[in-house]
């Protein structure tokens, strides 16, 4: 076995489905540090009319209202810690948690560039709930320390890795990802409704979200199962390497 932790490279994900769909799904490792131009990568190849993004309104406008504050209270708790501690697997992570993230910063970016809508598609509630924590513990020194007694590892191999963990998930039903909760149900139903009344005005739409939410669940529950009449094409980030 390749690749680390027990989990071979797996095969890629069947694209002959995706010139013909009207929706595209996308399924990012959040973090990826190479997720922007993977994101937009593909998107320059299916060329949507729309994209959403898992993220809420609300998640949206909070963060913007708040990363500054957020990056001042991460580097002031980082003066207080080793040098290292910035390549650590568990603060890298948590940089990316607190700044805005790369797929909305992909879809914003090529919406700009080639004037078609973008949308926010996400369930305001969790982020009002987390969201306002981060201040106060998230990016605490307490917390930056206890994160260094974490496991470490290169980011760029603990994303390569949720990748094959994305790809065996999405594959095979051996792979299919615990029952979900009764919020995250709701969550995705309500994703799967927004999708489905944008495809009555949009003719291509692409969504851009956690992979998880391409993978197939035990309990039968998720986007990727509410939509599957659709026959929605399904493709991970990490597929925009093999692009020509």
């Amino acid at each position: 076995m390749r690749g680390g932790r027990g989990i071979a490279d797996p095969p890629v994900l069947p694209s002959k489905n995706i010139t013909s769909a009207s929706l595209l799904l996308l399924g990012a490792v959040h973090g990826d540090p190479q997720g922007y131009e993977r994101a937009v990568r593909l998107l320059r190849r299916w060329q949507p009319d729309l994209i959403t993004v898992e993220i809420s309104y609300f998640s949206l406008r909070y963060r913007q209202r708040q990363e500054a504050n957020w990056q001042r209270r991460l580097y002031q708790a980082l003066k207080g810690l080793p040098p290292a501690a910035r390549g650590h697997l568990a603060i890298r992570r948590l940089t990316a948690q607190v700044a805005l993230p790369f797929e909305v910063r992909a879809v914003r970016d090529y919406s700009r560039q080639y004037r078609i809508p973008w949308r926010p598609l996400d369930l305001g509630g969790p982020s009002r709930r987390h969201l306002p924590r981060f201040a106060r513990e998230l990016l605490s020194p307490d917390n930056l320390s206890d994160l260094l007694t974490t496991e470490d590892e290169p980011l760029e191999d603990y994303v390569a890795r949720e990748y094959r963990r994305a790809h065996y998930s999405c594959r095979r039903p051996a792979w299919r990802l615990p029952g979900i909760g009764p919020e995250t149900r709701r969550r995705e139903r309500l994703q799967a409704r927004r999708l489905r009344k944008y495809l009555r005005k949009y003719a291509r739409v692409a969504h851009l979200g956690g992979w998880e939410h391409l993978a197939p669940w035990r309990d039968g529950d998720g986007l990727w199962a509410a939509l599957a009449d659709l026959q929605p094409g399904r493709l991970l980030l990490d597929e925009a390497d093999n692009l020509g």
